[in-house]
């Protein structure tokens, strides 16, 4: 059988890469599965750069090249495949997480200073704010002192304990909406809004359909990389005491092991606030910051964070906008479920203890005699000369107490 035979290579070389340098970093990781007259031009490391630095502009920076373009464990292709897929959610991810977790604990642990964050900010598909996040501030290494699973009682450092149990949250910049700040890198010059008319609605919409973000979390020692971010916003409103203050999320969910969260499952929400100036030809950013939340909307802790964060560097992608949408659909949906199915407990378990509080109390005023415990038996004897009436109310206390407590115990394990 005759070896397909590949014309290109009877192409000038130069034009070749020119010819590269225009298509996108799909198409170009495709050339390099053609054939092998094509494989070294699409490895070439200056068209991946070129791409990364134009779909990435922080990348450009001076910090992030210099980190890229050095790293040993990659370069600027291995950058692009880490962070152009979004994290994926769904039901086959989830099903298999336990699988992937264990995976997980065979790689290194990474502590917060080797953990370099790339922001990037884009209005109509051009970027508008790009900036560089070095380490987390006041993160406590948590493999190096080997903090993963102590209890609070045996951390006697106070800034360690403050960092491990305290809500997590990265800010790459946070000012008050009172703060008058004019330095040029908080702004970002965009075509005018007007178009989109006075109204809110409308203009949330506008918000919506241009704003782009990316908040690319890498991995110093291992050249690792993973995009937290949705890409397209989850969310946006107008924060109502300052009429021209918006707050837009981003985000993406992560299946992690029960330890670490009981629901298994952990959302990134990257957080953006901004105001629009007067004539609608500018945003000034007040807020970028990156948390993390359980499926009941509660703060994560730093220690757990961590580890969370160490997980989002192994996680399945996908390229698929579609697919991440979807995944994004799924986990909402299940999060309004357990919400409801909750409140269907909360309420079951309302009307449950009021019915034994007045049936108790019922009973306390028919009967006297020997309270029987789990632990024992306690006699409240009744003196004749007493006020009947507060030794009843003695009775439906304490059997008020023994069945609430047994109920409680029952209803609040069954699972969510």
């Amino acid at each position: 059988m005759e070896r397909p035979i590949c014309h290109l290579q009877s192409m000038n070389g130069e034009l070749l890469t020119d010819i590269m340098s225009r298509v996108d970093g799909p198409a170009l990781a495709s050339v390099a599965s053609t054939c092998s007259e094509l494989r070294g031009i699409a490895r070439d490391q200056s068209l991946w750069k070129k791409l990364c630095h134009s779909r990435w502009p922080s990348t450009a920076l001076e910090e992030a090249e210099h980190l890229i373009s050095g790293s040993v464990h990659g370069c600027f292709d291995k950058f692009y495949s880490d962070a152009c897929p979004l994290v994926l959610y769904d039901e086959v991810a989830n099903a298999n997480s336990l699988k992937v977790l264990e995976c997980a604990e065979l790689n290194p642990r990474t502590s917060p200073s080797d953990l370099l964050s790339l922001i990037d900010v884009y209005y109509k598909n051009k970027c508008v704010l790009s900036r560089i996040s070095d380490g987390i501030p006041e993160a406590v290494d948590i493999f190096k002192h080997g903090l993963v699973d102590s209890s609070w009682e045996m951390i006697a450092d106070e800034r360690q304990k403050w960092f491990l149990n305290y809500p997590f949250k990265l800010e790459l910049m946070d000012l008050k909406d009172d703060e008058d700040d004019d330095d040029e890198a908080l702004a970002s010059p965009i075509s005018s809004l007007n178009e989109a008319g006075k109204s809110r609605e409308n203009l949330c919409k506008k918000l919506i359909e241009d704003l782009r973000l990316s908040w690319i979390l890498v991995d110093k020692k291992t050249g690792k990389a993973v995009n937290l971010s949705s890409w397209k916003p989850l969310s946006v409103q107008k924060n109502w005491p300052y009429h021209a203050t918006y707050v837009m999320q981003f985000g993406c969910v992560l299946p992690v092991e029960e330890s670490l969260l009981p629901q298994k499952l952990a959302r990134f929400i990257v957080t953006t606030r901004f105001k629009i100036t007067e004539r609608e030809e500018c945003l000034e950013w007040r807020e970028i910051s990156m948390r993390i939340e359980n499926i009941e909307g509660a703060h994560v802790n730093g220690r757990s964070s961590l580890m969370i964060l160490n997980k989002a560097l192994y996680s399945q992608r996908s390229t698929n906008q579609f697919k991440v949408e979807e995944g994004l659909r799924k986990y909402e949906k299940q999060k309004r479920e357990m919400m409801r199915r909750r409140e269907s407990r909360e309420a079951l378990a309302d009307r449950l203890f009021t019915f034994i509080e007045i049936t108790v109390a019922s009973l306390a005023l028919s009967y006297q005699g020997e309270v029987y415990t789990g632990k024992g038996v306690h006699s409240l004897r009744i003196l004749e000369d007493s006020a009947p009436h507060s030794t009843d109310m003695v009775i439906a206390q304490v059997w008020a107490e023994i069945i609430l407590d047994k109920l409680s115990i029952l209803i609040w394990n069954v699972g969510p």
